[in-house]
């Protein structure tokens, strides 16, 4: 016990209520540091989530495919048992292929996908994303059409006007030869999914014409999931493999967008190593704080070794003022990091001015995990700059110092 009174005694030096001036500065670095560090993973988590969010809204959480992508037949008893899984919410039918589209002398190409409108709201949020029109399943099955944004303003179309759709290779056999497939559609909803990417080409049909386009009888390309919780997609899409067998493949969103998710998470990485460096430079000063107060207190730990002291407890007085500076350091700034990100979470004060920009206001996720390591890895470098100053406490000779003095 007495380790710590001394430690709290030499933070303090002469004060009697709070630390000396260069404890405290050696502890703002440490509140910096891990305050940084908080705040900007949690960022990070906020844009993580919310592009996890737009990717799973728009191509569903999970996807079945026929191995070898071959188009599946027996769409509807997959799915049946698909949906008996007690971790997924909803399956749906699709049929995925790349078209060309067109109204006037304006032409784009574009991914449609032939949907099963009712089990498609279910799996997507695409209702939620609809700016103009109200699509219906009976508006889709009668020949409609729902377009990006991006897309209806490449090809100047809008709700209610007409567009054709066409294939891009020559498949429909007729008297002059194979001719490409091609189909007059009215446009019955735009929407806006938030990835600008995605509403420059994606389109949604009814699965008839998209099996027309395709040349299916009764067949789909691909079946679409809603799991109960997307961040644990990957775990139900090895369940799901498993009661499929060898002839499917089973994909979570983390594939569709591979590469997208993969530069999110090393930027996160990168990030919590530049500012643990922070951290670490924060520790040299503490460092050199410590050593200059061995110094001013050789005399203290001289009389201390005099009156039975051990080498031990001298270096457990100075391991317990690194601990104390760390664990203060970390605990009030992550009372300020909680309390920045909840502000902002509640109120979204700090906005993103950037015209056209998906999101209005920075996006915050607190996560347990950050929370934890973040102070930890404080405390622990904390810990290891004593660990220096504390060892040259060993080399002082108590009878050279009471001599002296």
């Amino acid at each position: 016990m007495f380790h710590l009174k001394l430690a709290l005694k030499y933070l303090k030096g002469r004060k009697k209520i709070f630390f000396t001036f260069s404890n405290l500065l050696s502890m703002g670095g440490i509140i910096i540091g891990v305050f940084s560090l908080l705040v900007v993973s949690s960022v990070m988590n906020g844009f993580d989530s919310d592009m996890r969010n737009r990717v799973v809204g728009s191509k569903a959480e999970i996807k079945v495919h026929q191995k070898e992508y071959n188009p599946i037949s027996d769409y509807n008893e997959i799915t049946k048992q698909i949906t008996e899984l007690p971790e997924v919410v909803a399956a749906a039918p699709v049929c995925e292929m790349e078209l060309m589209i067109q109204k006037g002398n304006n032409l784009g190409s574009n991914l449609c996908f032939g949907i099963d409108f009712d089990s498609q709201t279910r799996i997507t949020g695409l209702v939620q994303k609809m700016v103009v029109g109200v699509p219906t399943v009976e508006s889709l099955q009668n020949d409609g059409i729902i377009i990006g944004l991006d897309l209806s303003l490449t090809i100047n179309a809008t709700v209610g006007e007409y567009v054709q759709l066409m294939s891009p290779l020559g498949t429909e056999p007729t008297p002059f030869g194979l001719l490409p497939k091609s189909k007059k559609l009215k446009v019955v909803g735009i929407f806006v999914s938030g990835m600008p990417e995605y509403d420059q080409v994606y389109t949604y049909i009814s699965l008839q014409n998209a099996q027309y386009f395709l040349g299916y009888q009764n067949e789909v390309s691909q079946i679409e999931i809603k799991s109960v919780n997307s961040e644990n997609s990957k775990k139900y899409a090895r369940k799901i493999q498993e009661l499929l067998g060898s002839e499917f493949l089973v994909e979570d969103w983390s594939v569709f967008d591979a590469n997208l998710f993969n530069a999110i998470k090393m930027e996160k990485v990168i990030m919590f190593l530049v500012l643990a460096l922070m951290i670490i430079i924060a520790s040299f000063n503490m460092t050199g704080n410590f050593i200059k107060l061995v110094a001013e207190k050789k005399t203290e730990i001289g009389v201390l070794k005099a009156l039975g002291a051990s080498e031990k407890d001298i270096i457990k007085i100075f391991l317990n003022i690194g601990v104390i500076i760390g664990v203060m350091g970390a605990l009030i700034a992550l009372v300020l990091a909680s309390g920045l990100l909840y502000a902002q979470l509640k109120w979204h004060f700090i906005l993103i001015p950037v015209p056209g920009f998906p999101l209005q206001w920075l996006p915050v996720e607190m996560r347990t995990t950050d929370f934890i390591l973040g102070p930890l890895v404080a405390i622990i470098i904390s810990f290891l700059t004593t660990l220096h100053p504390a060892r040259r406490t060993v080399k002082i000779d108590p009878i050279k110092i009471i001599r002296n003095e």
